[in-house]
């Protein structure tokens, strides 16, 4: 994540479907989608495709529509890396840039039931005598509007960190910084957010009132000798506006361990939830099913390497024997009533990025990040020149985001587009 500012290196080649009968035809895309493409923010789909015009800038994060589909807020982060939100229209127009002062760093923006756009705007790091706060706020979304500030939680900070593989920048920009992306969302029962930077510390936050409640028992930043790290993330907001899917990670030895539990926000209680595989993305279909998707490794790249291969690695990292992993994804279909559990997607790549039910409930679109094969190939054939690429840009031409739609009917998925990344489904 580039606002991040995080040290990054790596490639992927676009996965095999193993099992599952792939076509590709963009002509069978029929919602439409906001994402971005080639460095632009686009809005395609359904017969046609804009591209907004934006100012000059270092990339973009949290595409989000507004209930109704008319507007489309996001954020852009500018030439010197500070971000801002900016607001188009359904038919691209040229954005509002709003003036909503320091943003926090990581957190989504989302739009509030009387169409203002929520965000978590920065606190002061250099006031230590207190825990770092931050605050809420809400803006309307046009020219010359003011934020207002509704509200205000201590933040737990000091998540940093990085990876030399471009797959996991890709999968991080998809997903979340670690795959596990912070969540600020207006419920019925409060206003939903993060409170740690690693992506858990989930709580309700009462605007009347001021009362911040924690949603589940995480010790993230204070383990102890007899309970493990621990943190409940990744969570996702059922179309009942009531029942939270989340992910609760155990940071245990000697590999961490990932389930599934569902949270009621008006009872606040918490139920654990038995699935065939470990979790890592989530979403919710309309009719109360939950997607799931997983990630195995199951072989390294670059072990069979020829001896002049290793060398031309070694110059990039020092050392030939880093352990660069392949992996294997699924998608699971889930009932969490009946704990029906299916597998309706395998495919040998890096990582499932994002997941979303269409609106009438019949499709899957998900993004997929590849493999790194191309990568190491580049790497270990001196064709790929890392040491060179400042920001990136050549090592992720060979990871491609490839969007996907998973007919439910005809357990059909469709090739919709490579390089179109962080899509957000128009309502």
């Amino acid at each position: 994540m580039k606002r991040m500012k995080i040290i990054m290196t790596a490639v992927l080649m676009l996965a095999s479907i193993s099992g599952m009968s792939l076509t590709v035809h963009a002509q069978d895309f029929t919602p439409q989608v906001a994402a971005v493409q080639n460095g632009d923010v686009v809005i395609t789909g359904a017969g046609s495709s804009v591209t907004v015009t934006n100012p000059a800038n270092k990339g973009f994060s949290s595409l989000v529509w507004n209930p109704g589909g008319t507007k489309l807020a996001y954020i852009l982060s500018d030439e010197q890396f500070k971000a801002h939100i900016a607001v188009t229209d359904a038919s691209g127009s040229d954005p509002v840039i709003l003036n909503t002062g320091t943003l926090e760093s990581g957190f989504p923006i989302n739009w509030t039931p009387d169409g203002q756009i929520v965000y978590v705007g920065a606190g002061d790091f250099n006031d230590t005598s207190k825990p770092y706060t931050v605050d809420i706020k809400r803006i309307a979304p046009e020219s010359g509007a003011s934020p207002e500030v509704i509200g205000s939680f201590a933040m737990g900070t000091g998540c940093g960190g990085g990876s030399p593989f471009p797959a996991d920048w890709a999968y991080w920009e998809e997903s979340g910084f670690g795959g596990s992306g912070l969540i600020l969302q207006w419920t019925d029962y409060g206003i939903l957010h993060s409170s740690v930077c690693a992506g858990g510390g989930l709580a309700l936050y009462a605007p009347q009132g001021g009362q911040d409640t924690p949603l589940a028992n995480d010790n993230f930043l204070q383990p102890t000798p007899d309970q493990p790290q621990q943190q409940v993330g990744r969570a996702v907001l059922a179309n009942d506006g009531k029942t939270l899917a989340a992910i609760r990670t155990t940071y245990a030895e000697p590999e961490l361990q990932r389930e599934l539990v569902l949270i009621d926000l008006s009872t606040r209680e918490t139920k654990a939830i038995t699935t065939s595989a470990a979790p890592d993305q989530l979403a919710w279909s309309p009719g109360g099913n939950l997607f799931y998707s997983t990630l195995t490794k199951n072989g390294a790249l670059g072990e069979n390497l020829t001896a002049e291969q290793k060398a031309n690695v070694e110059k990039v990292f020092g050392s030939s024997q880093i352990d660069i992993p392949s992996n294997q994804v699924s998608i699971h279909m889930l009932n969490p009533n009946t704990g029906e559990d299916t597998t309706i997607y395998t495919a040998s790549a890096y990582a499932i990025g994002r997941m979303s039910s269409t609106v009438d409930g019949q499709s899957l679109l998900f993004s997929q990040i590849a493999n790194m094969d191309k990568w190491v190939e580049g790497l270990a054939n001196g064709t790929l020149d890392v040491l060179s690429d400042n920001d990136g840009t050549a090592q992720r031409a060979v990871v491609p985001v490839a969007l996907y739609k998973f007919a439910l009917a005809d357990k059909q998925a469709t090739l919709v587009a490579d390089n179109l990344s962080q899509f957000r489904i128009k309502p």
